[in-house]
């Protein structure tokens, strides 16, 4: 059994009860039948985008030396390993490792079974709770390669509500969590896609039941989004508080940041259309202007350039191993991505960006696991071969589950086809309910990470949400 540093607890594993694929299957087969036609539109300012990878930040200058530098620390240092870097990054909370007496935190490790753990950063608000009726237990899901300590500059405003209680995870394959050996599995149809899905939530789920966790508000980013809409469609029910007697979702909000695999596209099991405005090959490929003021975009050439493109995604190679055996290259790799997302902090904290950094490292150079789903769960253009516009509309009107659709205004997300969701979604429950179910948000100066572009707006969007402030 694995430990981090801090505070650790360990959990033994119980079984799960996992509902039926095939269930899961002829719901979204109906779902896929039928699409929503009406038209109640949910108003929310759109300004036009801005390239979120060229919007005027200056960024810092990583040099060779220290790529070296950080090379031979992270490869021989006894002061780099993952905890010891993890709790230094995580030290930087007025809360941890020692409480500031309002709030306390711990790493804890909880045991899954088959020799697995979840990783999780937990956070409590020992305050006096003075809406014990609002639900602030939060479970934060991280996106595609990322990581708990992502959401480090939210913590503080986060947990800042007496009773709040928040686990923040990294999914199985991600992280500091387990990361197995990623099964071989196929992707050419929707029961081998729910195999991919469940190779995430379904550990998910154990960890739950083992956290005694009964009612709680789910929150992903990108990825993360992705799979909290699939854990939502295969495990929310019906609870009954011990207390009061009182039913309730087990899910009782759900908050989907800037979330992939919203669109209908034609790589859909689901449902034919045409191409989806903007995808990442694209991004990647196209004119940035172009994709940023959202024109529409030609399908690019065959050149030698998307070919390679196009066969690495299809033969599921991962980008991270070849950060893995780049030796003292990696951290000048690395730092493309840090220098960029992290250039505020290193213009106000020099060392704060180093931890920040050094945790990063950690994480890209982890051994590959669950890197290897998202070329089976997502087509070429990070586009969802089980478009969620096809699955949730309908399981979430059912199921009574507020949903927040959260944005960058710089974001390269598909921002458009959360609107269109948000409509679906409303159209569905105006006419069960009388009333809407979903909410859609654009988070100014801030890009797909918009949770650290913009903590401030970001914490203040999510809190009337939850009716918290």
């Amino acid at each position: 059994m694995s430990t981090a540093q801090g505070s650790s607890a360990t959990a033994t594993a119980t079984a799960t009860s996992v509902p039926s694929q095939s269930s899961v299957l002829a719901s979204d087969n109906k779902l896929s039948q039928s699409t929503t036609t009406k038209t109640t539109k949910t108003t929310e300012s759109r300004p036009k985008k801005v390239n979120e990878f060229n919007d005027g930040r200056e960024k810092p200058h990583y040099t060779w030396g220290q790529s070296w530098k950080d090379w031979i620390k992270q490869s021989w240092s006894s002061n780099y390993d993952n905890s010891t870097i993890e709790s230094r990054l995580l030290s930087q909370l007025p809360f941890y490792p020692e409480s500031d007496g309002k709030r306390r935190a711990s790493v804890v490790n909880t045991d899954i079974g088959n020799g697995q753990f979840i990783h999780e950063f937990y956070i409590e608000n020992i305050e006096k709770d003075e809406t014990p009726d609002i639900c602030k237990e939060i479970v934060l899901v991280h996106g595609y390669a990322a990581s708990l300590g992502l959401f480090i500059d939210n913590f503080d405003s986060l947990s800042s509500i007496p009773g709040t209680k928040i686990h923040a995870i990294d999914i199985l394959g991600f992280g500091l969590s387990s990361r197995p050996k990623f099964p071989n599995l196929a992707s050419s149809s929707k029961q081998d896609i729910y195999k991919v899905e469940d190779w995430f939530i379904d550990p998910l789920e154990t960890w739950r039941q083992k956290c005694g966790i009964n009612k709680f508000v789910l929150m992903g980013h990108s990825f993360g989004g992705y799979l909290s809409c699939a854990y939502a469609l295969k495990y929310n029910k019906t609870i009954t508080t011990p207390l009061t007697g009182l039913q309730s979702n087990l899910i009782d909000k759900l908050v989907l940041i800037s979330p992939v695999g919203v669109e209908r596209n034609k790589y859909s099991f689901l449902k034919k259309e045409s191409n989806p405005r903007i995808s990442l090959e694209q991004e990647v490929l196209a004119d940035q202007e172009d994709i940023v003021e959202g024109k529409p975009l030609e399908e690019p050439p065959k050149t030698r350039t998307r070919q390679l493109f196009d066969y690495m995604w299809e033969k599921n190679y991962s980008p991270f191993s070849i950060i893995r055996n780049s030796g003292p290259v990696k951290s000048k790799l690395i730092s493309r991505w840090t220098t960029h997302r992290f250039a505020h902090v290193y213009y106000h904290d020099q060392q704060s960006f180093q931890n920040m950094h050094d945790y990063i490292y950690r994480i890209f150079n982890g051994k590959g696991s669950g890197e290897y789903a998202i070329t089976r769960v997502l087509a070429v253009g990070a586009l969802a071969k089980l478009p969620l516009i096809d699955r949730c509309p309908k399981r979430f009107v059912d199921m009574k589950l507020p949903t927040l659709w959260i944005y960058g205004d710089k974001d390269w997300m598909n921002d458009e086809a959360g609107l269109e969701m948000t409509n679906e979604i409303n159209d569905l429950s105006i006419d069960e309910y009388s009333k809407k179910l979903a909410s859609f948000k654009i988070i100014k100066n801030a890009g797909h990470h918009l949770y650290l572009d913009n903590p401030p707006d970001f914490a203040r969007v999510i809190f009337k949400f939850l009716n918290l402030k």
